[in-house]
């Protein structure tokens, strides 16, 4: 391996190992502060890189953001990945199971919660978000669909996103009031996600004899 190639391997390790720095100390800062109280500058500081290198990873605390945007994403996806162990003898049983894996996740990881529910999330990052959403619709209907034979519905993938949207405005109201998602309001989450989907769906569905696999989202 040539001199300049040596270099360059070390350069890009660096900058990945620098890029996990800043990552993790923006999520231990959202720990502790809200979202638009911290700037680059203080999540370099925290990571102990140079600022000046953190402009070279990211051109702002947004672009820090939306990197560790994704990173939620997936994270909260994996939750809901996951097959259903509790009883099941209808299909809203299934929407309120995997609402309160939500309520779960968000309530434990105020930094996920701050940047996907939370009121001070930018504009742009929560339509960032929207596109995560559609893949939690996807895995609401794939999980019902695990239990029971679903009806063709009209866009379909539409009908599971805005089911995922009701639940999170429900989630971003109480975030808003209470900084958690209360009790009460993961309720009301579920209330309002079900009465949705029943618009779509028969109160009943025929059962399958054994529940599918549900797969990961693309």
């Amino acid at each position: 391996m040539t001199l300049l190639k040596t270099r360059k391997r070390t350069l890009r390790v660096r900058g990945i190992a620098r890029r996990e720095l800043l990552l993790c100390a923006a999520r231990a800062l959202l720990n502790e502060r809200d979202l638009d109280e911290i700037s680059l500058g203080d999540v370099a500081a925290r990571a102990g890189v140079p600022k000046g290198s953190a402009y070279h990873f990211y051109e702002d605390i947004k672009d820090l953001y939306a990197a560790l945007l994704a990173l939620t994403e997936e994270e909260v996806l994996k939750t809901h990945v996951t097959a259903i162990a509790e009883p099941v003898r209808e299909w809203p049983d299934v929407v309120r199971i995997l609402i309160r894996r939500g309520v779960e996740f968000y309530n434990a990881d105020r930094p996920s919660c701050q940047l996907q529910i939370g009121p001070k999330t930018p504009p742009e990052l929560k339509l960032r978000d929207r596109r995560s959403d559609l893949a939690l619709g996807a895995l609401y209907q794939q999980h019902i669909n695990a239990f029971f034979e679903l009806p063709e519905l009209p866009e379909v993938s539409q009908v599971f996103f805005r089911a995922v949207e009701i639940a999170d405005l429900m989630f971003g109201l109480s975030v808003l009031e209470t900084g958690k998602i209360t009790a009460a309001m993961g309720a009301e989450a579920e209330r309002a996600t079900v009465a949705y989907l029943a618009t779509y769906l028969p109160a009943k569905l025929r059962r399958r004899r054994r529940p599918l696999v549900v797969n990961p989202p693309h």
